[in-house]
């Protein structure tokens, strides 16, 4: 998925913070859970033999007369693990909208990661996972990969997506614990998704979970007083009567739905924000990441 020169200028100006620190593949911008020799103090350790007398603190050595060395907070890399939901809620050729949003704000959170040398991977629920992605010139190879995904999803025959059974299997291709954020529309029952953002928990990740939302979630059928709804996902038929207290019972369910969505994400420490899918998509984008506590 391409990004224009003004949307690549704003994403220049965002940077990825964690809530606290991994161990990375390789050295990076982000404090580790290793000591060593970094930038950042961490503490003093007394001196053993072997160590680089550069380290030694000559000043605590004259006060106490015991040799300590510092100990510094490494900088290493940060995995970054984007979960996208291909089920057909979102693939749907009438709600391809919506996948089209969740595709643009993974890519423009992609660029960021990459452009920090983070390692980044994309797994989309319903379809595959990418290679792992590094550095700035793997940007173009991840935009192709979503694009990729994004096309067969949308047009071929639908199928019925395990989604609890994908993530499970995407978990466990997590080598390195970090941050993951899972973009979906969260429209099925809540112990599903409990289930879902609880397979990347068990992973030690730090998970920032993104409901996108379309106007047709918002406001189903404008217009009509009733007709036959078809589930994107199983193809049941089912009729249906529009007249405004359903309609009010429709969105008050919804809300009841996201509310106990976010109640849980708060109990379980994990950043919750909603979307809706609108044009243009890099003012949507360039908004949410503004709003995730993920990127500064």
């Amino acid at each position: 998925m391409a990004l224009d020169a003004h949307t690549l200028k704003l994403l220049d100006t965002f940077a990825i913070k964690t809530r606290r620190s991994f161990y990375g593949a390789r050295q990076g911008s982000h404090r580790s859970q290793r000591r060593g020799h970094g930038v950042e103090f961490a503490e003093y350790r007394s001196y053993e033999l072997g160590d680089n007398p550069r380290y030694i603190d000559w000043n605590l050595y004259a006060r106490s007369d015991k040799i300590y060395v510092k100990r510094y907070l490494e900088e290493e890399t940060v995995s970054v693990f984007m979960v996208l939901d291909g089920s057909r809620s979102l693939t749907h050729p009438a709600l391809q909208k919506k996948w089209h949003a969740a595709a643009h704000l993974a890519t423009c959170a992609s660029y960021i990661a990459l452009a920090s040398h983070d390692p980044v991977t994309i797994s989309v629920l319903g379809g595959r996972q990418s290679p792992q992605f590094w550095g700035p010139r793997s940007f173009a190879p991840l935009g192709d990969f979503l694009d990729a995904e994004g096309q067969k999803l949308i047009t071929e025959a639908p199928q019925e997506i395990n989604l609890l059974e994908s993530a499970r299997i995407a978990a466990t291709r997590v080598r390195f614990p970090g941050i993951c954020v899972v973009i979906s529309d969260f429209l099925y029952p809540l112990s599903d998704v409990v289930t879902m953002l609880s397979s990347f928990r068990a992973r030690n990740m730090e998970i920032h979970a993104v409901q996108v939302l379309g106007e047709p979630d918002l406001n189903p059928a404008p217009g009509s007083d009733g007709g036959t709804l078809v589930d994107s996902e199983t193809g049941e038929e089912l009729g249906l009567s529009l007249d405004a207290s359903s309609r009010e019972r429709y969105i008050e369910g919804l809300r009841n739905h996201t509310e106990a969505i976010r109640n849980y994400c708060l109990s379980a420490q994990i950043d919750f924000l909603q979307i809706h899918a609108r044009d243009p998509l890099a003012e949507n984008s360039i908004a949410a990441l503004g709003e995730m506590r993920l990127f500064v």
